[in-house]
């Protein structure tokens, strides 16, 4: 991975500073809703979610984490800003393979129309003011601790009878750390050249994103912290926190730190029912400015599944032709406790079996339906000093044939 880690950094924060003209002399950057939040869920984390980038929302925030994608999903979010402002985006997701995730959003920005004068102070109609984005994105898995991803956006603006558009690009990388549950997330936005109205040209608001975030295992919590820099403005620091109850109810914290701010933090909260259909919903309250509502609809969907009757299965189902068990198992053991690793498989769940004598029969060893592509167990102090693990996935009621067993040894 170290070589891969050199090419990508050097590409995203070398080769920028060729293309950028210094921060000092930013200040007139066009199409501030390039950088503006658009995910009810993010928003809830005060937009910290560079280096969790979990869903099809890593579209606006680190392309590189739509690998992660499990289930496809269509996201509807619904932004009520200031001033009577609002945002609207659509943002679809979908994972093609293990390996490469895909998304595509679309967005708009509307606003109240304003009422023009002449030189007489006479009024002379309205002056309209809108802005569109319409997202693509992809995200490849190098390996299973390392991915990469590139996004595309075209834009344009509108104000009274001028129209502008550009085209941007976001390049991103997520890495699983040494450290079980510590993500990083490092990504350049909105590279690109410059927004022409008329004859005037102004840059567009490139933008250096670094984040860590850390998921506390078998509590529900994540913690994140994420590092933002504009052309057009000074350090960011934002933080975010999720805590998830049962796989069911979130509760969201967030703050972004500028000197120019003061603290306002944003609460959030969400509801994801059955798995497939989420309700999310932030509030902040801007002492100056009112207060901002984001709402968001996620409906996901299992990718097509291919299965067969296992001999534990006692039905299939006419939709999945074909099982396919995870792959690359492996181990590692931690002081007293043995840690099962395995590859994704889209919108299954898992079990994990072990044995202590390769004729031995397979035992399940874990209570209930894991949702995560790790296993962890206190280590048998009873047993030989070898034990085999093996993993199936199970969709629509229906488990796959196992994995290729894993040989342990335990001392």
């Amino acid at each position: 991975m170290n070589k891969y880690m050199v090419v990508l950094l050097i590409i995203l924060f070398v080769l920028p500073l060729y293309s950028q003209s210094p921060s000092g002399s930013a200040g007139g950057a066009s199409n501030i809703f390039l950088r503006s939040g658009l995910s009810a869920r993010v928003a809830g984390l005060g937009e910290t979610f560079t280096a969790i980038a979990d869903d099809e929302n890593a579209l606006y925030y680190n392309p590189a984490g739509l690998a992660n994608i499990k289930m496809g999903a269509v996201g509807l979010n619904h932004t009520q800003w200031i001033e009577d402002t609002r945002i609207d985006n659509i943002v679809f997701g979908y994972n093609f393979d293990r390996k490469l995730g895909v998304a595509i959003g679309i967005s708009h920005f509307w606003m109240p129309a304003i009422q023009s004068k002449n030189h007489f102070g006479i009024p002379a109609g309205d002056i309209n003011v809108s802005s569109s984005i319409v997202n693509l994105g992809l995200g490849y898995k190098i390996d299973r601790s390392l991915y990469v991803g590139l996004g595309v956006k075209y834009f344009t603006e509108e104000l009274a009878s001028y129209r502008a558009s550009g085209i941007a690009i976001d390049a991103g990388v997520y890495v699983y750390m040494f450290v079980p549950g510590l993500t990083l997330g490092l990504v350049v936005q909105n590279l690109g050249g410059n927004i022409q109205y008329d004859s005037v040209k102004e840059k567009i608001p490139f933008v250096y994103r670094a984040g860590l975030a850390y998921k506390i295992r078998n509590t529900g919590l994540k913690i994140a912290v994420d590092g933002v820099k504009s052309i057009d403005s000074d350090f960011a620091l934002s933080t975010g926190l999720e805590y998830t109850l049962l796989k069911t109810f979130s509760l969201r914290f967030g703050n972004q730190f500028r000197a120019d701010q003061k603290f306002t933090p944003g609460y959030g909260a969400g509801l994801n029912i059955d798995q497939k259909y989420l309700v999310d919903y932030t509030f902040y309250a801007f002492e100056d400015l009112g207060n901002t509502h984001r709402v968001g609809f996620t409906f996901r969907f299992n990718l097509p599944g291919i299965k067969i009757k296992t001999p534990g299965t006692r039905y299939t189902s006419h939709r999945i032709k074909k099982s396919r068990p995870p792959s690359n198992v492996y181990s590692e053991i931690k002081e007293d406790r043995i840690v099962i690793h395995w590859g994704k498989v889209y919108g299954a769940v898992y079990n994990v079996y072990a044995k202590t004598r390769p004729d031995a029969p397979w035992k399940k060893i874990n209570p209930s339906l894991i949702r995560e592509n790790l296993y962890e167990f206190k280590k048998p102090s009873n047993t030989s000093n070898t034990i085999f693990i093996c993993v199936t996935s199970i969709m629509n009621s229906v488990e796959s044939a196992f994995s290729e067993e894993v040989k342990i040894d335990v001392k």
